[in-house]
């Protein structure tokens, strides 16, 4: 497989991460026991690096255009918006690269563009802001599969109606033929031509690392469905297993071993949450208001009797994330005492043993930030299982 997209340093203040990899980079690495051999093309400064070593050793192959701009991506968390450094925009753009193949995975780059020709092409823009048609820069496929999620769907398309988005995509004279569009914990939306979507399940995992699942789930559907044959659907399957896995060990290539055990996220996901924690200090009121901003994002309604005015009505059968940071244990076990249990997560990074005692009332520890957000976001009834198997 020919994939084109960036070799880019990534940094992450907790959890820990440094690596080089980019949406090329870890896709590459994703695929590489799938698909032995597979060829990045990618721009780099230098001949040799530590992320361009290590696709080496997994077989990649690398083809290189020379670039002086050396990207890095900088997030405080999984979720956080990564700051950029230089600055998109701040440097020229630079020649676009040319790729050719029966199947090409092409992503959206920072510093420059890819022409790809394909019998099957892959395309995932990576960006919302005014996402650049696939043919645009003179891009052709006999067939086309877009990748994105439901807004670089609705901004590539214009319109917000997210069917009406994918009709528009399939006709715009690029051979568009399939369009998956990711939906968070909702899964997975597989449009085609002449049929009716199909939905695909997001799946659990005992931790959360959102850095770069977009470019696992692309890479994998793109080998399923460009490479192997298998339709959209299984392949937006498998994808979606896979991302789970990555989320768990944060670990490449993907697991293959590990996608039949997957659990899929089923049954009503809570509406809104009530969050709690202590605004005693800087520090502790901007996690309170980050974890507030976050979940909002996946699509959930939150309060804070800390941060807002709360309603008796929002309080009736929510469940409640609690930030354990500044609380003492009297406190926790006051708020645990007026809440069902099993609707109550916990988040303690520091993994302090007065509230390790509370697992046996039935809530949940979590000891990452990231994880927390989404297992107070993920259907509480089908999380269960996840609990007897220990929190990451």
């Amino acid at each position: 497989m020919q994939i084109a997209g960036g070799l880019y340093r990534e940094l992450c203040e907790t959890p820990k991460w440094n690596a080089q990899f980019g949406s090329g980079g870890r896709a590459a690495a994703a695929v590489s026991a799938l698909s032995p051999g597979s060829t990045l093309h990618t721009y780099a400064r230098d001949e040799s690096s530590p992320g361009a070593d290590e696709l080496s050793d997994l077989g990649v192959r690398l083809s290189r255009t020379h670039s002086d701009i050396a990207i890095a991506f900088a997030y405080f968390h999984p979720l956080s918006q990564p700051h950029i450094e230089p600055r998109p925009g701040s440097f020229p753009q630079q020649p676009p690269i040319h790729v050719s193949g029966d199947v090409v995975l092409r992503f959206g780059f920072l510093e420059g563009s890819a022409i790809v020709h394909a019998v099957r092409a892959i395309y995932d823009p990576q960006t919302a802001v005014r996402p650049e048609p696939f043919g645009a820069n003179g891009s052709t496929a006999k067939r086309l599969a877009l990748v994105m999620n439901e807004l670089e769907l609705c901004r590539y398309a214009g319109c917000t109606d997210l069917a009406t988005a994918a009709a528009k995509a399939m006709s715009n004279g690029d051979r568009v033929t399939v369009i998956v569009v990711k939906r968070g914990v909702r899964g997975v939306t597989v449009f085609e031509r002449h049929a009716e979507p199909n939905t695909i399940p997001a799946y659990y995992s005992s931790r959360v690392f959102k850095i770069g699942t977009g470019d696992v789930f692309s890479a994998v559907f793109a080998y399923h469905w460009g490479e192997a044959g298998t339709s959209a659907a299984e392949a937006a399957d498998l994808a979606s297993r896979s991302v789970s896995a990555y989320c768990e060990t944060m670990t490449l290539p993907v697991q293959t071993d590990l996608l039949n055990s997957r659990e899929p996220i089923t049954g009503q996901a809570p509406n809104r949450i009530v969050l709690h924690g202590s605004t005693s200090t800087i520090g502790r009121r901007y996690t309170l208001e980050e974890a507030r901003f976050r979940l909002k994002e996946l699509g959930v309604e939150v309060l804070s009797p800390q941060l807002d005015e709360v309603p008796d009505s929002f309080l009736e059968n929510a469940p409640s994330l609690l930030v354990a940071d500044g609380l003492s244990t009297t406190e926790i076990r006051r708020l645990c005492a007026t809440r069902s249990h099993q609707n109550i997560v916990i988040l303690d990074e520091e993994q302090r043993s007065d509230i390790a005692a509370l697992s046996d009332l039935g809530v949940t520890i979590v000891p990452d930030f990231a994880s927390s957000l989404y297992r107070a976001a993920w259907p509480r009834a089908s999380c269960r299982s996840l609990d007897s198997c220990g929190d990451a």
